[in-house]
């Protein structure tokens, strides 16, 4: 009984710093990093083709006081006194993941504001609130993608006074027909390998592949 109070002092905490987080797939790392920061697992409802919105309270139940959140035999365990303790104590109990079970089961209807997902697909990022935070970005291929990069690249001398091949390799998009005809030579004096020059471009290339040519000079 002892440790279930504790436990209801922590998510209450968790809840008024809105330390709730949800993850889906396997990462033990940040799931224990981040409980240990006082966050508080939301447990993830699998279902397939399910949209997580932002949940709401229900308002039949009391997330802290449901006379269900502990199991059979929890009362039958040894009792703790309820007082201040050291939480990161607190969470290298013996039954560790029952404890953490526990507390998602108290948490279940809250609103988790950290969600992360293996694909951004899982959930539509149109219905989250402006305090929710998923490791996913909409429209970011201008900084995650190799190709948004390159290009980048050669738009800079629109904001600054720079040549980006000064202080970063020239780079090639070979899905692009003008860059793989500078890539190979056919069109500039630029030193390829033999190897590449007989590479059947339409079968063998990727139109992502970016390659860095630290060896060669830039093509002017």
């Amino acid at each position: 009984m002892g440790r279930f109070i504790n436990a209801k002092i922590h998510v209450e905490t968790a809840i008024k710093h809105k330390k709730i987080f949800m993850i889906q797939g396997c990462y033990p790392v940040i799931r224990c990093l981040l409980r240990r920061r006082g966050w508080v697992e939301k447990k993830m409802v699998h279902h397939q083709g399910i949209i997580l919105p932002p949940s709401q309270n229900d308002p039949d139940s009391s997330t802290l006081g449901d006379s269900n959140a502990t199991d059979n035999g929890e009362q039958n365990k040894e009792l703790q006194a309820p007082q201040v303790l050291n939480f990161d104590d607190f969470l290298e109990l013996d039954d560790l993941n029952e404890i953490h079970d526990l507390m998602s089961r108290m948490v279940r209807n809250e609103t988790p504001y950290l969600i992360w997902t293996t694909r951004r697909n899982v959930l539509d990022c149109r219905f989250l609130s402006k305090d929710q935070m998923i490791n996913h970005y909409a429209r970011a291929g201008s900084f995650t993608t190799k190709v948004g990069l390159c290009l980048n690249l050669r738009n800079l001398p629109w904001f600054d006074e720079a040549d980006a091949d000064y202080f970063f390799p020239r780079c090639y998009r070979l899905g692009a027909e003008d860059d793989k005809k500078a890539f190979i030579g056919k069109e500039t004096p630029c030193h390829v390998p033999e190897p590449l020059r007989f590479l059947d471009w339409e079968q063998q290339a990727s139109p992502l592949i970016l390659i860095y040519l630290n060896r060669f000079p830039p093509c002017p």
